[in-house]
């Protein structure tokens, strides 16, 4: 007698959005590319769009989360080589060496990392949880002080590679997860100035970009002009940040329609990545711009929904946490694109170009299809 496990129900809504957003993503990348010199960024996303659905396929069909867990250990140690290679062996872009390449693709390991450490997190505050009522700062680091440790050497590997970003996203949703495990608010609080401390200072002494980007910001933030704090930037870097004002200024409600979209006609250099929410605001207008951002919305909803129906701490703070890393790298995009926040390098999930960033966001959208699942064991004679 052989016993087999299958999916009896999961999150068809979840998944529809999903499917949503992609088409969303492939629809802009052959809008772009098809005004631009070559389709080649197209074709390649559409292979990565392939790659990505067999992704998800294999997260949500094919891993077991229990014998998953087992190997959060050998993978974060795999991932710590793999920030180290990129340091040694990574490909330099706009001066950031942030990739390596494997058998002529690029490769972004801070993305895997981010997930990774997501996993770490659940797996520790489960293991430990009875420890979680007598966390004062003391306590937190005697009985959670591999968190800190482990953390601390990933992010500045990150660091190194000059990918500030994904450091903000990671923080506030690995600090988000010591929340939601009921970890004491005021070690959090301690931990969170000692983040803010370090952020300003890697701003302020890193390289002199980073702070001229928060002059930039500072010029054209909204929330700066309503206190009468604008900075009279006279820099030549603000191109980006200006154009994708324009572009979003000009969709209006109802948009320009891609054939009379002018942000991609290369305007707006970063289209296809940093910058596409911008496009998407001129050619389809507040509506469609608010189309995208409830769809991240029902998206991350979802997610939140089928973590807390969990009893097994590990899944529920996995879940959200997986839910809260895609949630905030949108949310970061959109901000960046409306000038809400600094200019960063995060893309928008799922619908800018980036192959690493699709493969890796639909493995988490399948790790999500998996913790919504209900399983039923079948027995065979």
């Amino acid at each position: 007698m052989k016993t087999k496990t299958y999916i009896a129900q999961y999150d068809y809504l979840l998944l529809f959005t999903y499917f949503v957003l992609i088409a969303i993503g492939i629809f802009m990348q052959l809008n772009i590319s098809s005004v631009r010199s070559t389709m080649d960024f197209f074709y390649r996303q559409s292979i990565w769009l392939l790659l990505s659905f067999g992704s998800l396929i294999f997260a949500f069909k094919v891993i077991d989360l229990e014998k998953f867990r087992k190997l959060i250990f050998p993978l974060l140690l795999i991932i710590i080589l793999m920030l180290i290679s990129v340091l040694i062996f990574g490909v330099t872009v706009k001066g950031a060496v942030r990739s390596i390449r494997i058998w002529k693709i690029n490769i972004q390991p801070s993305l895997l990392a981010r997930i990774i450490l997501i996993f770490y997190f659940a797996h520790i505050l489960d293991k430990r949880k009875r420890y979680i009522d007598d966390t004062r700062p003391k306590r937190f680091w005697k009985h959670f002080n591999q968190l800190i440790i482990v953390t601390i050497i990933i992010y500045l590997l990150i660091l190194f590679e000059k990918h500030f970003s994904p450091l903000v996203i990671s923080g506030i949703t690995l600090l988000s997860l010591l929340f939601i495990a009921k970890i004491r608010l005021s070690t959090i609080c301690i931990i969170l100035a000692t983040c803010l401390i370090l952020a300003l200072l890697v701003i302020q002494l890193g390289p002199t970009y980073r702070s001229e980007r928060m002059k930039i910001y500072t010029k054209y933030s909204l929330f700066h002009k309503a206190m009468n704090k604008e900075n009279e930037y006279t820099g030549n870097q603000d191109y980006q940040v200006r154009e994708s004002l324009l572009s979003l200024s000009g969709g209006r409600l109802t948009g320009t329609t891609p054939t009379r979209g002018t942000g991609k006609h290369y305007f707006l250099p970063e289209a296809k990545t940093d910058y596409i929410f911008s496009i998407i605001g001129e050619e389809f207008g507040f509506i469609g711009a608010l189309v995208v951002i409830g769809l991240f919305i029902l998206l991350f909803t979802r997610a939140v929904i089928n973590s807390l129906r969990q009893d097994d701490i590990f899944l529920k703070l996995a879940g959200i946490g997986l839910g809260m890393n895609i949630f905030f790298n949108a949310m970061v995009n959109i901000g960046v694109s409306m000038a809400v926040l600094p200019a960063t390098g995060v893309t928008l999930p799922f619908i800018s170009y980036g192959g690493t960033s699709l493969l890796v966001n639909s493995f988490s959208v399948g790790l999500l299809l998996n913790i919504s699942a209900t399983k039923q064991k079948l027995q065979n004679y």
